[in-house]
């Protein structure tokens, strides 16, 4: 019996013998179920997440976070996969080190080889990076854990700390030190949560934060940004003395009025420039279409960054050749900015040409939302310009994002809440939603059928406004032969079954933006065709995308969001396939639910059939509830889209 007992607990005491400062497992841990937690559902669950802040050390600020993870069933195999997301111009991660732990006490360490740094994202105005990782060895029953050091060489006023995941949490704590010697205030505050005392630090030397069992939230694709949903908490530093809202953000929006009221005052400069590149006979529109697109194409967008240490990817300027514009002035001379410096530059012509221009801040809704009763400015991230009518009609640009087009804002900047400074007119204004219409994907397709099956389609296509400008953002910086690259993996990725001649492969130039962004290539579907004894069937809807929902879930715990109205348009030339004749085409089909239509039509010309297919969205947020009509919109199209035409042997 002895014996026995000993066997039985061996592994677990493996398990437990702690090693390169990780801590033990007990065998509790290896023994804990999902339906110990309440949801015999769960496929894992957070053991712990441990963070410990130090903002007390003159190399800037660290957190360090250990992060242990249990495993339930195979559905939770993903969670190896980890992916560590930062902003390189905010700081860096390092002393990543991560292990799998079998039911069995066995250990395996992820290796330092592989560990990699990602590029995840890139655009004109920020970079993101991560570092990603799988652990091996993972299946039902395994715990996994990791943890690693991110690095703020800057320090912080204001840290986000996550309180919530998509996995339960069975324990959560957080020690945070602050500096020891500071004039300013320590503040708290938690955004999405109901009980704000249960996350509210305590003060043990450090400030400490302590919760259990803390439910999950839902992760699901086009929602809005995590930190819209799921709690999290700030802590921040701060002298202000206002708490109450109305009279804080006056008091800001004055104050913000005069300061870019002298930075963005005409000079001489900026005079001349404005007379040379405007005639006084010039329209209003004609006059800032011109100012805008001067400031487009002829002041260099350094991006997000004070000191543009990319910037120029051939090295041919050092970090050290940019400086800080205090001026629209300094920004034309120089001829160079960030979005900030060339928003304001474009207030400043705009000013000239005697417009009444002003700088509006917001919060983007890819990272947000502005939550007014929050007095701070600190979370807005992005601002654009206000030209103010006559008639007090607001026009909106977004001068500072490359490649924006004139009268449009980036998608992050539209239908939010935004802060127009101002003296005794101040006040917050929402920001327009870009007509569907103007962001259209236009494809031409000229398509072969073959007796065999094989279907040949040559692709030509166009994108405009918020598409262009999402795409260019993608393009930017690759040579030609990468870009080609992205243009067919894309392709790829709607149809993996086709064969994509590369050398076909065509794309405008996404440098120099003209109205519009065109590709072209040719590709073949071996077997798009249905063929019978007799008949020749195919669905031109699905020669260029997938045969699947757009919407496939049944419901949705968050609001769905798009990050813009959009459109799509195409048209097909159909041929007959050699030896066959038109038997039948199907009937104009249309859906209608108001923010949202979609159209399709089939037409006879001789020997061929013109296939036109319109779907157009022009909303971009629905709440859980109108979830099920837009589904079942969405449905109907696909439903549409697998609308079959026949031919039959001559």
């Amino acid at each position: 019996m002895f014996l026995f007992s000993f066997l039985l607990v061996a592994p677990f005491a493996f398990a437990a013998k702690p090693a390169a400062g990780w801590k033990p497992v007990t065998p509790e841990d290896l023994r804990l179920t999902a339906k110990d937690l309440g949801d015999a559902e769960a496929d894992a669950a957070i053991l712990f997440r441990e963070g410990v802040l130090n903002d007390d050390d003159n190399q800037g600020t660290s957190l360090r976070l250990y992060i242990r993870i249990k495993i339930f069933n195979d559905r939770g195999r993903r969670f190896a996969d980890i992916e560590l997301p930062y902003k390189k111009e905010l700081g860096k991660i390092t002393d990543v080190s991560a292990r799998t732990i079998k039911p069995d006490g066995t250990i395996i360490e992820v290796a330092d080889r592989d560990i990699f740094d990602k590029l995840i994202f890139k655009s004109s105005t920020r970079t993101e990076r991560a570092k990603v990782f799988t652990l091996s060895g993972v299946e039902p029953g395994t715990i996994i854990e990791y943890r690693y050091r991110q690095t703020y060489p800057q320090g912080f006023r204001y840290f986000a700390f996550d309180l919530q995941s998509e996995l339960f949490i069975k324990q959560l704590s957080y020690t945070i030190q602050t500096p020891f010697m500071t004039n300013a205030d320590v503040r708290w505050v938690t955004f999405n949560v109901k009980d704000e005392k249960r996350f509210h630090p305590a003060w043990d030397g450090a400030f400490k934060i302590n919760v259990e069992d803390i439910h999950p939230f839902k992760r699901e694709p086009m929602m809005p940004p995590e930190l819209a949903v799921k709690m999290w908490g700030w802590l921040y530093y701060s002298t202000e003395l206002e708490q109450k809202p109305e009279k804080y953000w006056r008091d800001y929006a004055r104050r913000m009025y005069y300061r870019a009221l002298g930075e963005t005052t005409p000079s001489k400069a900026i005079r001349q420039v404005v007379a040379s590149i405007t005639n006084p006979t010039d329209s209003p529109q004609d006059k800032l279409a011109k100012l805008y697109k001067y400031v487009q194409n002829e002041i260099r967008n350094l991006g997000d960054k004070d000191k543009a240490d990319d910037a120029d990817p051939e090295g041919a300027e050092s970090s050290e050749d940019f400086k800080k514009n205090d001026t629209a002035d300094d920004t034309l001379k120089r001829r160079y900015g960030t979005p900030r410096e060339i928003n304001r530059l474009f207030v400043a012509m705009a000013r000239a040409a005697g417009f009444e221009a002003r700088v509006i801040e917001l919060v983007t809704r890819d990272e947000n939302l502005f939550h007014q009763s929050f007095t701070d400015a600190f979370q807005f991230n992005g601002e654009a310009a206000v030209i103010i009518n006559r008639d007090g009609a607001l026009q909106f640009f977004d001068a500072g994002t490359a490649y924006c087009p004139a009268g449009s804002l980036a998608w992050e900047k539209e239908a939010v809440t935004a802060l127009l400074y101002g003296d005794k007119d101040w006040r917050f204004v929402e920001t327009p939603v870009s007509d569907g219409e103007r962001n259209n994907e236009d494809r031409k397709l000229r398509v072969t059928p073959f007796a065999d099956g094989r279907v040949e389609v040559q692709v030509e296509s166009k994108v405009t406004g918020l598409r262009a400008l999402e795409l260019r953002n993608e393009l930017q910086g690759l040579t030609r032969e990468e870009q080609r690259k992205r243009i067919l993996s894309a392709a790829r990725d709607r149809l993996p079954s086709a064969t994509i001649n590369e050398s076909s492969v065509t794309i405008s130039d996404a440098v120099k933006p003209p109205s519009a962004l065109s590709e072209a290539y040719h590709l073949t579907l071996p077997q798009a065709a249905t063929v019978t004894e007799k008949r020749l069937f195919l669905k031109p809807a699905l020669l260029t995308r997938r045969d699947e929902n757009f919407l496939p879930s049944a419901t949705r715990a968050n609001n769905l969001r798009f990050h813009f109205a959009w459109s799509e348009s195409e048209q097909a030339v159909i041929e007959t396939p050699d030896g066959y004749e038109i038997e039948q085409v199907p009937e104009a089909i249309e859906v209608d639910i108001g923010a949202a239509r979609y159209q399709a039509k089939f037409t006879r010309a001789g020997d061929h059939i013109i296939y036109e297919r319109k779907l157009l969205v022009n909303g971009i947020n629905f709440t859980p509830k109108q979830y099920a009509i837009v589904k079942t919109f969405f449905d109907r199209v696909h439903q549409s889209d697998r609308a079959l035409i026949s031919f039959k042997q001559k």
